[in-house]
């Protein structure tokens, strides 16, 4: 086991340090409100669902609320007050894709008159990456961890499994050694019990013998 949890470790590192230097691509892609510039990154190892659940949560500690378009798929997250990225609060917009890899986020800082981008508000787009990145880091390494948990718990239990079999094994061996003693001491007791019979045999002969003499005897004095 020790050596399983050991690869199992060596993976969750080297999928970390995967996810770690992922980059942030900067983007001008089409969303619900046109084409515009946004950010793009991979957050590897992570389904879609997951990936929404906690970049709601991150927003909502910008103070705003997360909610899916209809007819459209972005999710909107109004007025976020995100102090890296200006004082004035802004609207995010994001997309998902799940692939087989993990699931691409795309986010678009709307700032009111123009989207943010490192061609006009190269700090500003500095930071949204790095905010980016780092939540993608976070996300896969969360994602990658629950993983492992999840693979060593059903690592745990095979090994249980493993274990019951090897003592049923033994369980069994037991059974058959005693059973061959059993089949060894009764086949001695055959033998034993043979010569017994033959003897007893000659002994009831005798005994035969004697007892017709003695009726032989007794008819004399009828």
């Amino acid at each position: 086991m020790r050596q399983i949890i050991l690869a199992l470790s060596f993976i969750f590192t080297s999928s970390v340090l995967l996810a770690q230097i992922k980059k942030v691509d900067e983007v001008n892609a089409s969303m619900s409100q046109g084409t515009h510039h946004g950010f793009k990154a991979l957050i590897p190892e992570t389904p879609k669902k997951e990936v929404i659940k906690k970049w709601t949560r991150l927003l909502k500690s910008y103070e705003t609320k997360t909610v899916k378009l209809k007819k459209e798929n972005d999710f909107l997250s109004p007025d976020a007050s995100i102090p890296s990225l200006g004082e004035q609060s802004l609207n995010v917009y994001t997309q998902f894709q799940e692939t087989p890899e993990g699931t691409y986020l795309t986010a678009f800082f709307d700032l009111g008159s123009t989207y943010l981008n490192s061609g006009m508000h190269k700090e500003q787009a500095e930071a949204a990456v790095a905010l980016i990145k780092s939540f993608a880091t976070k996300t896969a390494k969360e994602s990658i961890a629950e993983k492992v948990k999840t693979e060593t718990k059903k690592l745990g239990k095979l090994e249980r499994e493993q274990k019951g079999l090897v003592k049923d094994k033994e369980g069994y061996e037991k059974d058959i050694k005693e059973a061959k003693e059993m089949i060894t001491k009764s086949e001695k007791a055959i033998k034993t019990n043979a010569t017994a019979q033959i003897k007893k045999k000659k002994e009831v002969i005798e005994q035969a013998t004697i007892a017709e003499k003695i009726k032989v005897k007794m008819k004399k004095f009828d």
